[in-house]
């Protein structure tokens, strides 16, 4: 006769408490859980067989994954809580772009090898999708574009061109320990700027020059150059004449002025207006104080 099924016996108040208690003790403030990284799934039976490829491939993904182990293994001691992932997100980064080179720029894997290894997870295929579109080609993480994890809605700090930040906001993100994913600054680098790579003292200095490097110079940024949307307006105040051609006249040189251009000629040609214009209020009082004095004369 087979044996009666054991009785369902729920853990302990205990058990779960002392769980909590090792996650604690790990550096998770107030027994949070860590972070779950995209590990590569467990080969069974039922696993699908690698194509061809995969020997030439598996030494660098083993390694791979003994360096996510260590990077989760890792002591917390001395971090803040959101340091204790940043080795992981990089990890899963480098893994990543391995072998998204190894299939679109190197062509060293086929297509086959290259959708096995993203079914069985060695490589994060939403971030790839991303890498595929301009602007995106060195994105360091999907968390950097996620704006539900910010508290105004925004992206990462990486993601704002370094030549656009000011002096001294060269840290790294809080989230990913990202400093700079953006496409001119990665790309000249091989990759994003981590917290701990090598980089010039003065990142911002840096980026405002060009990016130079070593093997090439600085990248010279396109000049300012004349609004579209100015122009469109004062095309159309233009069409409709009377009085919105005055409107049209200073979207005009506004948009010259932008670009730089005919800013001497107009302020020899309209010194006149010029002068005519200081005298007058900008809340238009003076003509109202006109038309009272016409008509006390008439």
């Amino acid at each position: 006769l087979a044996a009666p099924p054991l009785p369902y016996r729920p853990r302990s108040r205990a058990a779960s408490s002392r769980e909590g208690s090792v996650w604690r003790s790990r550096g998770h403030s107030l027994g949070r859980q860590p972070p779950l990284a995209a590990m590569p799934r467990i080969r069974t039976l039922n696993t699908k067989k690698a194509p061809e490829g995969w020997e030439d491939v598996a030494p660098q993904l083993e390694e791979f994954h003994q360096q996510m182990r260590d990077a989760v293994n890792e002591p917390h001691e001395g971090k803040r809580r959101n340091e204790a992932t940043w080795g992981i997100t990089r990890i899963h980064y480098e893994r990543s772009r391995y072998i998204y080179e190894l299939y679109y720029k190197k062509k060293a894997i086929s297509k086959a090898l290259y959708d096995w290894l993203l079914l069985e997870k060695h490589a994060d295929a939403s971030l790839i999708a991303k890498w595929k579109k301009p602007g995106f080609e060195f994105l360091c993480s999907l968390q950097a574009i996620d704006k539900r994890n910010s508290n105004f809605g925004t992206t990462a700090i990486c993601r704002v061109p370094l030549h656009l930040r000011k002096p001294g906001s060269t840290g790294p993100s809080v989230s990913t320990g990202c400093i700079s994913c953006a496409s001119q600054e990665a790309g000249r680098l091989g990759g994003p700027i981590w917290w701990d790579s090598p980089r010039p003292a003065d990142l911002v200095g840096w980026a405002k020059a060009g990016c130079p490097t070593a093997d090439k110079p600085g990248k010279k940024r396109k000049a300012v150059e004349e609004d579209d949307e100015l122009e469109a307006r004062a095309a159309a105040l233009r069409r409709v004449g009377g009085a919105d051609s005055k409107e049209a006249a200073q979207l005009q040189a506004l948009g010259q002025a932008l670009k730089g251009e005919g800013g001497g000629a107009k302020a020899q040609g309209g010194g006149e207006d010029a002068a005519a214009d200081s005298d007058a209020d900008i809340t238009g009082d003076e003509k109202e104080d006109d038309d009272e004095e016409a008509g006390k004369g008439d």
